[in-house]
């Protein structure tokens, strides 16, 4: 199995390669990056870096050196699926990503009949979120006749994030987007656009989270559990997220400043994007700083609300996810997720063979469960609550 790893050397991507090097099912791993400036240290704590090769190219420039690849993983900024997609069907090969931020998500599900003409596998959100919750959802749901809610929360503690460090625990275009963007719900069965960061609930997470304050943002589990779930005839979806407090006050100073935004500024003579250059201040800020023993801890939960036999039902999931072997919980949620999509799609152990879905319609439920307990990263937690029959 030969594999192409796009953004191969972005945090996400790193724990990605990680994996894919120590999954004997893989011969070859490219990873594909315009900036190698993380090269040299990423490849340097990867036990089976001889399976890697380095490759300094965009998405256009590409397919003319990866000839034989089975399946493309793009770990590039979301806003570059489509043309990750564009190479993946130029090589025949499958494609899985990380997630589109909702939007992206329901342009790619539009390409299905591309896909499917093409005898392959596009698996849309394949990270820990989107991508674990979406699979957490689709086994839970088995448990229920009706389902009324699923809320799904996403919350981390990393005492190493700072007031005095830019060190963004994802891509920060990501995070501004979830900051600013209105939030697709589905509430009483109507998607709506919910404000950025409305409904704050106050949850509780194991220690060292503890009692966390969870708010409402844009996110791609919401553009495709509607459509899985709607034979249970579900009401209300949301997404929620809990940002460490440093981070929220990183990026409140940071909209607040206009650095958010898109469109060019006149600097010098040059116009530059206020995005993308705190896009390269972060891509920097990865390069350079030191390597420090990874302490996040974190927690993605799924909560279920319906019925069975006529009777009230709530089930809450939790995925804990601990560092391992220098990779971040943050990272290798990710990474280590969108390989096992990776090979999933290339071995066939999908319930789908082709076409565009996403990672609850596209992926074997038992397989992807199978892998992720065989990564020791991960802990699953399962709380029922149910009336007694009396």
């Amino acid at each position: 199995m030969k594999v192409a790893v796009l953004g191969g050397f972005g945090l996400m991507a790193e724990a990605a390669l990680h994996d894919l090097a120590d999954n004997p099912r893989v011969g070859k791993v490219w990873a594909v990056d315009l900036n190698t400036d993380r090269a040299r240290g990423v490849l340097s704590r990867i036990p089976n870096r001889r399976k890697i090769e380095t490759m300094r190219a965009d998405f256009t420039t590409a397919g003319r050196r990866l000839k034989g690849c089975d399946t493309v993983l793009n770990c590039a900024w979301y806003e570059l699926n489509l043309k990750a997609m564009d190479l993946a069907l130029r090589l025949k090969a499958h494609y899985v990503d990380l997630g589109g931020l909702y939007h992206m998500t329901r342009k790619q599900l539009k390409r299905d009949a591309e896909f499917r003409r093409a005898s392959r596998l596009a698996v849309l959100g394949c990270g820990s979120t989107p991508g674990i919750t979406n699979m957490m959802a689709a086994r839970m749901a088995h448990s229920f006749e009706t389902i009324d809610t699923v809320a799904i929360y996403d919350a981390s503690s990393d005492p190493t994030l700072t007031d005095d460090t830019f060190m963004p625990p994802f891509s920060i275009r990501t995070m501004l987007a979830e900051y600013v963007q209105p939030a697709p719900v589905l509430r009483r069965g109507r998607m709506i656009a919910a404000p950025p960061h409305s409904a704050p609930e106050s949850i509780d997470f194991r220690s060292p989270i503890g009692r966390v304050t969870a708010a409402t943002v844009i996110h791609s589990e919401t553009a495709t559990l509607p459509d899985y779930l709607k034979d249970k005839k579900v009401k209300n979806i949301a997404f929620k997220i809990v940002y460490p407090d440093c981070v929220k006050r990183q990026l409140g100073l940071l909209v607040g400043m206009g650095l958010a935004a898109d469109d060019p500024v006149e600097l010098d003579g040059h116009r530059v994007s206020p995005r993308g250059f705190l896009t390269a201040l972060g891509a920097r800020a990865a390069a350079q700083a030191p390597a420090v023993a990874p302490r996040d801890f974190e927690v993605l939960r799924v909560r279920m609300e319906g019925t069975r036999h006529g009777r009230p039902l709530a089930k809450t999931w939790d995925c804990e996810i601990r560092p391992v072997g220098g990779l971040s919980a943050g990272a290798l949620g990710v990474g280590f997720t969108g390989a096992i999509g990776a090979s999933m799609a290339a071995l066939g152990q999908g319930k789908a063979r082709c076409g565009a879905a996403s990672s609850e319609s596209a992926l074997d439920e038992d397989v992807f469960f199978r892998e992720l307990r065989r990564r020791k990263a991960f802990s699953l937690i399962e709380t029922i609550s149910q009336p007694l029959a009396i």
